[in-house]
């Protein structure tokens, strides 16, 4: 019974095949037609972002805003009472921020009078 029922739908599907390629090619276009605005939509504010994040006013501000939180954290450390072996962990961090300071940013700024020409070195912190 199920050769029968096998052999029937291919048949069927070997007469209709035109009209099945037609529905999934128009399938296909219907799909087509309704995503690419949605994709355009989608690279054109993704663009948006990308401009938005490389623009050097606002990297600066991060920056900035991260050195502040760093100094913040490294204060806050300094107020609690912790072990002598973390704050010798977060004085070398500090180390490493000034540095990083020193020897990329203020490399990158006209104005920066702490440049010294060298390049930024990793520093374990562990």
């Amino acid at each position: 019974m199920c050769d029968n029922n096998t052999e029937e739908l291919e048949r069927m599907i070997k007469e209709q095949r035109e009209m099945i390629e037609k529905l999934i090619e128009a399938q296909k276009a219907s799909f087509k037609e309704a995503t690419e605005p949605k994709k355009e939509k989608a690279e054109d504010a993704m663009k948006t972002i990308m401009s938005i994040i490389t623009n050097k006013e606002i990297q600066k501000h991060f920056v900035k805003a991260g050195m502040e939180f760093l100094s913040g954290i490294e204060e806050l450390i300094k107020a609690i009472p912790f072990p002598d072996s973390v704050k010798e962990k977060m004085d070398r961090a500090s180390e490493a921020k000034d540095e990083f300071v020193r020897d990329v940013v203020c490399e990158l700024s006209p104005v920066c009078k702490q440049k010294t020409g060298k390049k930024m070195k990793k520093i374990d912190v562990e």
